[in-house]
């Protein structure tokens, strides 16, 4: 699933909603670099010019879904 911050306050936003789900595994994809999506340091590393992908280990719950898709990219 693809998601973006169009700013650092919009990163926070990302990193505090992700941070409400850890039991969830999830890494987010930049480029060619990966991070752990529970990791500050290594969500902030990331280049927000850029859309990213977010991995998951499972199928997302609706939970899941309600809660990050303000972040989700629209597919076309």
């Amino acid at each position: 699933m693809h998601i973006a911050a169009e700013n650092k306050n919009s990163l926070i936003d990302i990193f505090e909603t992700l941070s409400h789900f850890p039991n969830i595994m999830m890494m987010i994809k930049s480029g060619e670099y990966t991070v752990d999506a529970h990791s500050l340091i290594g969500v902030f590393s990331l280049d927000i010019n850029k859309p990213f992908e977010l991995l998951l280990d499972n199928e997302p719950s609706d939970e899941f879904k309600e809660a990050i898709s303000k972040f989700v990219l629209a597919t076309a």
